[in-house]
């Protein structure tokens, strides 16, 4: 049986010859050497990615949107109607949304996956649910180790069945109401910032609660104490990225 420890153990090196060979083609292109700054270091190390053998291809691209309510809604950090999750999920079945307005432009499939709206099952997202909203993180977390782990199993499975059909570039995206109160919370811990420093308005937060949602991670800090070198134990504390919205 798979388990997240194994398939972790099994993503090979990356294949330093092959860096090693782009970064002499791009040393000698007729530019002073180093000019393009970080994109020359992106290209070499998208060069040592295993399983390119050669250039680069993006013949099939596909964009994967994980979405799921947050229990954190709760207090009062969003003043969008948590509802407001599931509709937008069933729009972009509808191919209507931003993203799949700009997926089409790119020629990239974009895949709805639900993986914790607080709704019944929606017809045409990919059922990847291990909860109906993760937990208040301002009192809990946002769910058990056995549940992100096996959300992020199920993620990974259906990256490599997309690979295998031939998808070589992948984005990634998310959806969820309140979802930028936990993924501030994970930037002030992973950072050591105070949470006044990452806290933001969100998705046009009047101002004057802002304070309050600063409040909010002040205290799924507390509650938690996630462990910042661990991203398995961040993630189940929290639930964002891939997880949850």
């Amino acid at each position: 049986m798979q388990t997240l420890a194994t398939l972790l153990a099994a993503i090979p090196e990356m294949d330093s010859a092959a860096m090693a060979h782009a970064q002499q083609h791009i040393d000698g292109l007729l530019k002073p050497t180093g000019s393009l700054g970080r994109l020359e270091e992106l290209a070499i190390q998208l060069a040592g990615m295993p399983g390119l053998k050669g250039a680069p291809r993006v013949d099939k691209k596909a964009i994967l949107v994980m979405c799921a309510d947050h229990g954190v809604w709760h207090e009062g950090v969003a003043i969008s109607p948590q509802i407001v999750t599931a509709i937008q999920a069933v729009n972009m079945t509808r191919h209507n949304t931003g993203v799949c307005v700009l997926a089409a432009q790119a020629g990239a499939d974009v895949h709805v996956i639900d993986v914790g709206i607080d709704a019944d099952p929606i017809p045409g997202l990919i059922d990847m649910k291990v909860a109906r909203s993760s937990g208040n993180i301002a009192q809990t977390a946002a769910m058990t180790a056995e549940q992100a782990q096996t959300v992020l199993l199920s993620a990974i499975n259906y990256t490599r069945s997309l690979a295998e059909q031939g998808v070589t570039l992948f984005g990634v995206g998310e959806l969820g109401m309140a979802n930028t109160t936990p993924a501030a919370a994970v930037v002030s811990v992973l950072t050591g910032s105070e949470p006044e420093a990452v806290v933001g308005i969100g998705a046009n937060l009047p101002h004057e609660q802002l304070t309050h949602k600063v409040e909010v991670v002040r205290r799924a800090i507390a509650v938690n104490q996630p462990d910042a070198t661990d991203g398995l134990d961040v993630l189940t504390k929290w639930g964002v990225t891939i997880c949850w919205g």
